[in-house]
C-alpha cells in the first residue's frame, strides 16, 4: 500500500515534510552545563566521592590527550562506582525538575516553542544525558521531543561513557537513532557544532564568544542565514 499522500505531486510532499530544527542544550537552552553542575552538586553532599573526583583529575587530564570521551568516563566512574545506578538516576531526574528549570533561558525556549507551534520538527542534540534534557522538557510541560545525547552504561562496578555525544558524534547520533541526515535550522552557543552548523541554511548563535562568532562566519556559505542572541542569562 503506498503510504498516504505520495500520489500527490513532488512539491506537495515536499510541503508536507515537516523542516528539521536542531537545538544544542548546555549553553542554549540552558545557561551552563547541566551535568557538570549536576555533578559538582552530587559529590559536594558526598564528601567521599568529592575527594576521589579530585584525586583522578590529574589522571583524567592525561586521559583527555587521547579523547574527550575518555577523560568523562574516567570521572564519571569515579562518581558512581560502587553505588547504586538507580539512585544516581533519581538524584539526576531530581536535579531535572527542581534544578534546571532554573536555568532555562526564557528567549531559547520561545524560540523552540514557536517551531513547534509552525509544525516544526524540533530536535535536541546535546552532549549531555537525555534523561536531563527530557526532564527539564518535561518540567516546562513540553512532553518528550526527541533528544540524541550522551549515553552511559554501567561497567568495572560503575558508570562509564557509552557514547559522549559532542561535536561530530551529534550528526552520527541523529542519523543513528531518529533516521535524521539533513536540517534546516540549528540553535547552538558553540563551534563544537559545526558539523551541524555546516549543513544548517539558517544559524541561530545564543550568547556565543567572540572567536565562535568570528569562526562560525567563516564557515557559512553563501546564502546562509546567520542570527546572534544575546538573551539575559540567569
Amino acid at each position: 500500500m503506498l503510504e498516504r499522500g505520495w500520489h500527490q505531486p513532488l512539491e506537495r510532499r515536499l510541503q508536507l515534510t515537516p523542516t528539521v530544527v536542531i537545538f544544542d542544550f548546555d549553553g542554549t537552552l540552558v545557561s551552563r552545563d547541566s551535568f557538570i553542575d549536576f555533578a559538582l552538586r552530587y559529590c559536594a553532599r558526598r564528601p567521599g566521592r568529592l575527594l576521589a573526583v579530585v584525586a583522578a583529575l590529574p589522571l583524567a587530564l592525561l586521559a583527555r590527550l587521547r579523547s574527550s570521551a575518555s577523560a568523562a568516563s574516567l570521572l564519571l566512574w569515579v562518581m558512581t562506582v560502587g553505588g547504586s545506578t538507580r539512585q544516581f538516576v533519581l538524584a539526576l531526574r531530581r536535579y531535572a525538575k527542581l534544578t534546571l528549570p532554573t536555568y532555562a533561558r526564557e528567549a531559547i525556549f520561545a524560540e523552540l516553542t514557536r517551531h513547534l507551534r509552525a509544525g516544526d520538527r524540533v530536535i535536541i542534540a546535546t552532549g549531555t544525558v537525555p534523561l536531563l534534557a527530557q526532564g527539564l522538557l518535561g518540567a516546562r510541560g513540553l512532553g518528550r521531543l526527541p533528544v540524541v545525547g550522551s549515553r552511559m552504561h554501567r561497567r568495572w562496578g560503575g558508570l562509564v561513557t557509552a557514547t559522549h555525544c559532542i561535536g561530530g558524534v551529534k550528526v552520527r547520533e541523529l542519523k543513528r537513532k531518529l533516521g535524521v541526515e539533513s536540517w534546516i535550522s540549528v540553535y547552538t552557543d558553540s563551534f563544537a557544532d559545526r558539523w551541524l552548523i555546516s549543513g544548517a541554511r539558517d544559524i541561530t548563535l545564543v550568547m556565543p564568544s567572540s572567536r565562535t562568532l568570528r569562526r562560525t562566519r567563516q564557515l557559512l556559505a553563501d546564502g546562509v542565514k546567520l542570527r546572534v542572541l544575546y538573551p539575559q542569562s540567569r
